[in-house]
């Protein structure tokens, strides 16, 4: 079977054949597709597009149909490119081939690395997911279980991994010592945590912003974004959150920490939503079956203040009586041990990357 690479700009046939392609890998009950941000990625008209360029890319076999894709994007000033939105069928040849042009792209756009996977930004979705493919929750980076393989045949190595923990149901006798002193201890600071409600929602939104966009500065391809552009990216989850699950802790009056959980719903929030799928979501929100704790972010000067809010959701979590998942935890993060007693299951994710000095 032949093959060929087209790199493409705002062509519409080719932005179809590009969108399709997840549709033909996952089934409907697996699929975490977002087409309509990646349409307004590969058109420039997504909310943080005036940050970078991007270079789509497709691979057609003879029918002229898409066996893997994926987008390169370059920063200003960034010797780092970012490849990103990758799909393919367990086809060595063709990802190979892929992987090159995005290579020779990037060289020709002055870098001399690329990390990925990335979709564009930081703040919209990155990491491949290694193992525990038949379970999967929402916020998760689900994909194919041969990407990370595909990268490695092609000189990419990993070089960095992050965890999720499966958490069991936590029972009403669970007590963890540690944790329980730690709440009361900062309680007994002056350490106010607790929950937003619908009202506050917009404005503890921006506090999470001025939090986080200071803690998660070191992380791999982080790059700053308005406080505007945040709330535009995340203001969805207001319709998603049940507010007792979400915890913010401050001091002196001043937001020190947050703690951001929503119920697992599926793919059921994923692509363009039928009336079905409202209705679902629905039901899931007034009695999730398990919970995903997607954020978290403590000021690094209000040591001890971690266990307290992990305490102060185990609570929630103890009253609900159903699992939980924490979700995508740096390797070295505290965190990742946190309630060890509780965990079941350990999902792996990793970031890639292949240094291109060699040149094309």
């Amino acid at each position: 079977m032949n093959y060929r690479v087209i790199s493409f700009s705002s062509e519409e046939q080719y932005i179809r054949k590009f969108l399709e392609l997840p549709g033909r890998l996952y089934s409907r009950k697996e699929i975490m597709q977002q087409p309509e941000e990646e349409r307004r990625i590969l058109t420039g008209t997504h909310v943080l597009s005036h940050y970078f360029t991007v270079f789509p890319l497709l691979v057609l076999d003879e029918e002229k149909n898409p066996v893997s894709r994926a987008v390169l994007t370059v920063y200003p000033g960034d010797r780092t490119a970012y490849l990103g939105f990758f799909e393919s069928e367990n086809n060595e040849k063709a990802a190979s081939m892929l992987l090159q042009k995005a290579e020779k792209i990037a060289v020709n756009q002055n870098c001399d690395k690329i990390c990925g996977p990335i979709d564009a930004s930081f703040w919209i979705r990155y990491r491949f997911k290694t193992n525990c493919f038949d379970r999967s929750y929402t916020g998760e980076p689900y994909n194919r279980d041969y990407y990370t393989a595909l990268w490695q045949k092609s000189g990419y190595e990993v070089t960095e991994r992050y965890y999720s923990n499966h958490y069991r149901s936590v029972e009403r006798s669970h007590q963890n010592a540690l944790f329980s002193a730690r709440l009361a201890q900062k309680q007994e600071e002056g350490y106010r945590i607790g929950s937003p409600s619908k009202d506050t929602f917009d404005r503890t939104l921006i506090e999470v912003y001025e939090l986080l966009i200071e803690l998660y500065q070191n992380f791999p391809a982080y790059k700053r974004i308005s406080r505007e552009e945040f709330v535009s990216l995340y203001s969805y989850l207001k319709m998603l959150i049940r507010y007792p699950m979400v915890k913010m802790a401050y001091y002196q009056g001043k937001a020190v920490g947050f703690f951001i959980s929503i119920p697992d719903y599926g793919n059921a929030v994923y692509g363009k939503l039928t009336l079905l799928d409202y209705l679902r979501i629905l039901r899931i929100h007034a009695k999730p079956a398990s919970y995903v704790m997607l954020y978290m972010g403590i000021d690094a000067s209000h040591h001890g203040l971690g266990k307290a809010m992990a305490e102060a959701i185990k609570e929630e979590l103890k009253i609900s009586g159903v699992p939980s998942v924490g979700a995508l935890i740096r390797q070295g993060n505290i965190n990742k041990d946190y309630f060890q007693e509780l965990i079941d299951c350990e999902y792996e994710y990793v970031l890639l990357h292949k240094n291109l000095t060699g040149g094309f």
